[in-house]
């Protein structure tokens, strides 16, 4: 199991509780969500009280917007009742986000009850992953016809690559035959592609199956 963290979650305590159960973690600046999945699911972790808070101050549907054009695979994991807190907050309001969320963004909202049931449900992500990967398609049955539909298609394949991103690429590169090709450092040429995230395509791409 390999999940990374972004470092503002190490006051959470969710870090230390992945790390007892044994997982191959690191903890790094990550620039959408905050923990990444075995390279494949990236979560977007809120406490109740921060869903609400990310409401009101319009964080939350920049967040969302920001997992859907650089992440494959985004989710978003609210930790607490939303419904339940100090907070005077209109039900609807809230039903309001977590509906947009998931119908008009198709942003899939997983709920916990504590910190202890989120280790929980990133360790069974992490399992089914793995379980699951040869058989089952990650980006559902979307088949694009025209030919540059077809070429962003294939790169948002890669790790954190986006629709936005994916165009960056082609732009760049001007040919899915370059990306491929192309080595870590150029690739970083790219805007929104970090070293981390070079490497990351890098290692997809020469990746050996044993």
């Amino acid at each position: 199991m390999r999940i990374t963290a972004d470092y503002r979650e190490s006051e959470s305590g969710l870090i230390e509780l992945l790390e007892n159960r044994g997982v191959l973690l690191d903890t790094i600046k990550i620039p959408y969500g905050d923990y990444i999945i075995n390279d494949v699911i990236t979560v977007e972790r809120k406490t109740a009280k921060d869903f609400l808070i990310s409401i009101i101050d319009g964080r939350l549907f920049n967040q969302i917007s920001n997992l859907k054009k650089y992440c494959t695979n985004p989710i978003l994991l609210i930790e607490g009742n939303p419904y339940k807190t100090d907070h005077k907050f209109d039900r609807m309001a809230i039903k309001g986000a977590i509906i947009s969320a998931q119908t008009i963004w198709y942003v899939p909202v997983i709920f916990s009850r504590s910190k202890e049931d989120s280790r929980d449900i990133l360790l069974m992500i992490s399992r089914q992953i793995e379980t699951c990967i040869d058989v089952v398609p990650l980006r559902g049955g979307y088949r694009p016809k025209r030919l540059k539909s077809k070429q962003l298609y294939i790169l948002q394949g890669l790790p954190q690559v986006g629709p936005k991103l994916a165009k960056r690429l082609m732009k760049h590169f001007k040919s899915v035959s370059n990306v491929m090709n192309a080595s870590v450092q150029t690739l970083t040429e790219v805007d929104g592609i970090g070293k981390v995230t070079a490497e990351k395509i890098r290692a997809v791409l020469d990746a050996e199956i044993s």
